[in-house]
């Protein structure tokens, strides 16, 4: 059998066959996807062609490499079906002209213990030697945690991994680095420092461990800049406590969007593949009793006795001590809780109010505008806030509720700069957005904020009830709308003011 054949015949497995119960939904989405390809092939606009050479050599590669922990240490490694359905897509698909891979990034998201970062180091050593042999480069690795010695996770994983293996001869190991002898390429783990510097900008390979531990996309940046024939940057994550992360935010969802075949995006030099639980698995934590669920967030886990056991002995410990319970949902049945200490929002629940489409039509509408005006240099924000009742409860009384515009200013683009490197967010994309207008003065100028309110209530026809301000920094403003004939309320910002209406909000 073909690894082609093989691989397709455990899709069709887990979309209808044997193993469609211990597949997630977005995995057997990752199938689907497999099989649209494959009939794909020849038709306009889908210049990528399978390899079977190419797919079969990274499973041979694995063979000469050596398992480093548990019951099957110092034996070869042969991938699983799983493992081959992931990695020999990675390689078994290339460009028709070029013979170049097809895929240029790569998204896991699966729980941990399945074998991660054996795959990552196995992968490393073989773009490092005989990726970088076949184009005549010398190959600049790279290993990104969050900490140094997270990002030497995978580089010393490969080191284990050439210890008893007949390739050892042909690296030559070091504390911080390996090298491939023959074609001069390197293997090394990046500390904290070095996404600041731009060290490893130009990375034939760039692994990001554990994405969901990083709080910003400084690493991921470094691998859009390679400027080599084949880069690849490859993301291997469970899921993790902390729902605006980069890797949830940005990369979790994207992803899932390219897997989903009622989402019409199309990325095909993006290879992903997510297993997790299905929300209906865990509405519930009774059950995860089910253990046929395991399998979806752990394909090789539960595939020999002493991972099914081991995951048992945490989901007693889960089970007796339920503040271990969240750690048990993230890391091994792969699911994103929220979990900050202290956290305002809880970031599941504001996701869960998410609106399609508008349940009113908002033209001509009455609008309540917030605005909360900076001294110099921070932001200006405005809100416009529309409620509106459509609804009625249990006892026929009608809840209110409410839509909410917001917009903000920022004096200049070094003052963006700054928000985007103290705050860790994307305030530049929120201009692109539209969310954000610089307005390139020394201070935020206010007279721009009240053209942009006047004619956005002109634009929707809304009809202006009330300002409400801060009162600080707003004297002048709040005077002159008043002198033209509007209501003006002071809001303060304090606890005295605020406690009942953010609680409500809550």
């Amino acid at each position: 059998m073909t690894i082609l054949e093989e691989i397709t015949a455990y899709a069709h497995d887990c979309i209808d066959g044997d193993l469609r119960d211990k597949s997630g939904k977005k995995h057997r989405w990752a199938c689907m996807r497999l099989l649209r390809d494959i009939g794909r092939v020849g038709s306009d606009g889908f210049p990528y062609v399978w390899d079977e050479e190419r797919a079969q050599s990274i499973v041979d590669w694995f063979t000469y490499l050596r398992h480093s922990k548990g019951v099957l240490a110092g034996t070869p490694i042969y991938l699983t079906t799983w493992q081959k359905f992931r990695i020999c897509q990675i390689y078994g698909w290339v460009h028709k002209d070029t013979g170049r891979r097809r895929f240029r990034k790569s998204y896991t998201q699966v729980g941990r213990k399945n074998a991660k970062s054996q795959e990552e180091a196995g992968i490393a050593l073989f773009e490092m030697s005989v990726t970088a042999t076949r184009n005549g480069e010398v190959a600049e690795i790279y290993t990104a945690g969050t900490k140094k010695e997270q990002s030497k996770v995978v580089f010393t994983e490969a080191d284990l991994m050439l210890r008893g293996s007949p390739l050892r001869v042909k690296f030559k190991i070091k504390t911080d680095s390996i090298k491939h002898i023959k074609s001069a390429s390197t293997m090394k783990p990046l500390s904290k420092e070095d996404r600041k510097t731009g060290d490893g900008s130009n990375p034939a390979l760039l692994v990001i461990d554990e994405y969901h531990q990083h709080p910003t996309t400084e690493f991921y940046d470094l691998g859009l800049g390679s400027q080599t024939k084949e880069p690849l940057l490859m993301i291997i994550t469970t899921a993790g406590v902390d729902l605006n992360c980069p890797c949830n935010v940005q990369e979790y969802q994207y992803c899932s969007r390219i897997l989903d075949p009622d989402v019409d995006i199309e990325d095909d030099t993006y290879m992903v593949d997510i297993c997790e639980l299905d929300p209906e698995d865990y509405a519930s934590v009774d059950n995860l009793v089910n253990e046929d669920l395991w399998w979806k967030a752990n394909p090789i886990r539960m595939s020999y006795p002493e991972g099914r056991q081991k995951i048992r002995e945490e989901w007693q410990i889960a089970v007796d001590v339920p503040e271990k319970m969240t750690i048990f949902l993230t890391k091994i049945m792969n699911i994103w809780v929220q979990a900050v200490k202290n956290g305002y929002m809880n970031m599941a629940k504001w996701k869960a109010c998410e609106v399609k489409e508008l349940p009113i039509d908002v033209k001509g509408q009455p609008v309540y505008v917030g605005l909360d005006l900076s001294a110099k240099l921070d932001m200006t924000s405005v809100a416009f806030i529309i409620p509106f009742t459509k609804e009625n409860d249990a006892q026929g009384n009608p809840i209110l509720q409410y839509i909410v515009y917001c917009h903000s200013f920022i004096p200049n683009r070094d003052r963006l700069r700054e928000h985007v490197r103290t705050d860790k967010a994307a305030y530049d994309a929120w201009e692109r957005q539209g969310f954000l207008t610089v307005t390139d003065t020394p201070i935020v100028d206010q007279s721009k904020m009240l053209e942009y309110i006047f004619e956005t209530c002109k634009e929707n026809e809304w009809k202006i009830q009330c300002f409400c301000f801060d009162p600080a920094n707003a004297a002048k403003v709040m005077m002159e709308l008043s002198a033209a004939g509007y209501d003006v309320e002071e809001v303060f910002q304090s606890y005295k003011h605020l406690n009942e209406a953010t609680n409500g909000f809550r």
